[in-house]
């Protein structure tokens, strides 16, 4: 569905708004998220004037918009978002919303240098700051800086505390700064650290940002549905994932009819991972699909086909119109599953065409993205089939750069790190 129509008449509804009231926080908020989005490397809808926003992909993901309209619209929301961030610091200069969309605009332009100044200069406001760690460890990972992102981001787990945070009560972008720490973690292949942060981050979010009494109505679910798309991106550990889908199975038949479906969502990634991982284990998905009644997407189907070997099965699920797809909560994984998907059947340039521009320019860094996560498999089945087609030198970079991301990975991620190594080996010295 085509939202920019209603796109457009929210944000000149907010700017109206805070020309009337500046101090409006909410709507600089919803102002900001319009914009961001509108400013990543690939946005679904592009800001084609100060207050307007076009659809970017049809039905099937062909462009309806040329290369060079697309790069003008990115540069227009990014310059969009950095005013806007500007005016709403100079209305609340005290405001951690306020200062955190300023960093989001910065780096959202590579401007990392004056993404820390705006940390630096929002912890003169105040004595206490224990999100700032997160926000700065954010900024090192976005610039490139992984090693010491990840360096700072565990001195910060090891010194701080749920109540820490207790000044930002009812602030629920604190949660999504400290919930992006497992961003860096997840792409060095460190599951346990990233684990962790989200169990902090999910804490603070209980504890600190719900509103007495919705803490029962919230449940596990923000965490069982996060865990499951760590552990689902790489399809390991395989205990860690079957936990999550046990969780969420149980959870299920403890709730209320009407809310079952919504509370099986939050364990479908980890089901799918138990499937497309090293497990190959479909058990989960079989209950999932008894437990909502609901079709999966043509990108597991088509896999499920080829797992019982029927390739002309794989063939029509693929080619079904996305029109026709469910709602289900892995819209990240779908890439990847299909280039799978295609790379089983032998289609090693529809495999490529899927996987293109999967790489950290495209991801975001604010909040949890688990695609993070599932970069290192997304390289591995690039390589492949860059290999399959003899285009050995392209083989080789992505090989190499899986073992530069994951050479401190967890013992649990050893057997991609051996694939890569193989291939290596299989390609020998470049020349």
């Amino acid at each position: 569905m085509n939202q920019a129509p209603a796109w457009t008449q929210a944000i000149r509804a907010f700017k109206r708004t805070l020309a009337l009231d500046p101090g409006y926080a909410l709507a600089y908020e919803h102002v900001q998220a319009m914009l961001s989005s509108a400013a990543s490397a690939r946005p679904y809808y592009a800001l084609v004037g100060t207050d307007s926003f076009a659809l970017t992909e049809g039905n099937g993901g062909h462009a309806l918009m040329d290369s060079g309209g697309g790069a003008t619209a990115v540069r227009r929301a990014r310059s969009e978002a950095l005013a806007s961030a500007r005016s709403w610091v100079n209305t609340q200069p005290t405001t951690l919303r306020a200062h955190g969309a300023m960093v989001d605009a910065y780096i959202g332009a590579g401007n990392y240098s004056a993404a820390l100044a705006e940390v630096e200069r929002f912890r003169q406001t105040a004595p206490v700051h224990p999100e700032l760690p997160f926000v700065e460890a954010r900024i090192r990972f976005a610039s490139g800086e992984v090693d010491r992102a990840a360096r700072e981001l565990r001195s910060a787990l090891d010194t701080v505390a749920p109540q820490d945070f207790r000044t930002y009560e009812g602030a629920p972008t604190v949660v999504g700064d400290i919930a992006a720490a497992a961003n860096v973690f997840a792409y060095q292949g460190d599951l346990s650290s990233a684990a962790k942060t989200i169990d902090l981050a999910d804490q603070v979010r209980r504890e600190v940002v719900l509103q007495p009494g919705r803490e029962g109505k919230e449940g596990e679910g923000w965490r069982r549905m996060a865990l499951g798309e760590l552990y689902g991106a790489t399809g390991l550990p395989t205990a860690s994932l079957r936990q999550v889908w046990q969780s969420a199975a149980e959870a299920v038949r403890m709730a209320p009819a009407e809310q079952r479906t919504h509370v099986a969502h939050t364990g479908a990634s980890a089901a799918i991972g138990l499937f497309t991982g090293p497990s190959a284990d479909t058990t989960a998905l079989t209950e999932y699909r008894a437990l909502t009644g609901e079709t999966l997407t043509k990108e597991v189907r088509a896999l499920l086909a080829l797992s019982r070997g029927d390739s002309a099965a794989a063939r029509r699920a693929l080619a079904e119109p996305d029109s026709s797809q469910a709602k289900i909560m892995y819209s990240s994984y779908r890439r990847p599953l299909a280039a799978q998907a295609y790379f089983l059947l032998g289609d090693y340039q529809a495999t490529l065409r899927n996987l293109q521009d999967f790489e950290p320019e495209a991801f975001r860094t604010g909040g949890f993205d688990p695609r993070w996560g599932m970069v290192g498999r997304v390289r591995l089945l690039r390589a492949a089939a860059f290999e399959q087609l003899g285009r050995r030198a392209e083989a080789r970079q992505q090989y190499q750069e899986v073992l530069s991301q994951w050479r401190t990975a967890d013992p649990s991620l050893q057997p991609f790190v051996r694939q890569a190594q193989q291939g290596l080996a299989r390609l020998g010295e470049a020349g």
